[in-house]
């Protein structure tokens, strides 16, 4: 079933992967951490470790024309997403010990609620959907431009926009 997209070989993963340099391993930590916020239970390693363990097994297609950095975001943030759905059903008698500080779970659980809530509003304006992805993820303002195919006044308008939408939806006191 193919639906025309080419992706990237095992082999060719394999070799990208391999070549990566220190920064771009710490970058992809910083991404990691990122995303594995609202899961108490689970580590930034083990959640790099398993979205590189799903590429590598051809468990997740590489599309040729997605960079390094956004595709493994977006594995990561997949895996995170499943990690969170997890921990959010009820735990087992025998699992309820490693839980201990129920106020971090509130805490988790209102944040990822809330960036939830945020994507939903931001759901039809992509550029600004895609920026606020971009903040979560702490990238670089040149890798979102880029990312997203616009300039840098496209980007400032989307980013105002995007600002103000939150502003109306979610407004609890905030001034700009």
């Amino acid at each position: 079933m193919s639906d025309g997209v080419e992706t990237l070989s095992i082999e060719e993963v394999a070799r990208l992967l391999s070549r990566l340099r220190q920064a771009d391993h710490l970058r992809l930590a910083a991404l990691a951490q990122a995303w594995i916020s609202g899961c108490p239970r689970r580590e930034a390693t083990e959640l790099l470790n398993e979205a590189l363990t799903r590429v590598l097994s051809g468990a997740r297609s590489w599309p040729a024309d997605v960079a390094l950095p956004a595709f493994l975001s977006q594995v990561m943030r997949s895996i995170a997403s499943q990690w969170r759905h997890e921990d959010q059903r009820e735990l087992l008698l025998e699992d309820a010990d490693v839980v201990r500080d129920e106020s971090v779970i509130t805490l988790n659980h209102d944040f990822t609620d809330l960036r939830e809530r945020m994507r939903e509003s931001l759901a039809d304006d992509p550029d600004g959907l895609g920026i606020l992805e971009h903040i979560l993820a702490q990238t670089s303002r040149k890798d979102v431009r880029a990312e997203l195919g616009i300039d840098e006044t496209q980007y400032d308008t989307a980013r105002r926009r995007m600002i103000r939408t939150l502003h109306e939806q979610f407004n609890p006191g905030w001034t700009l």
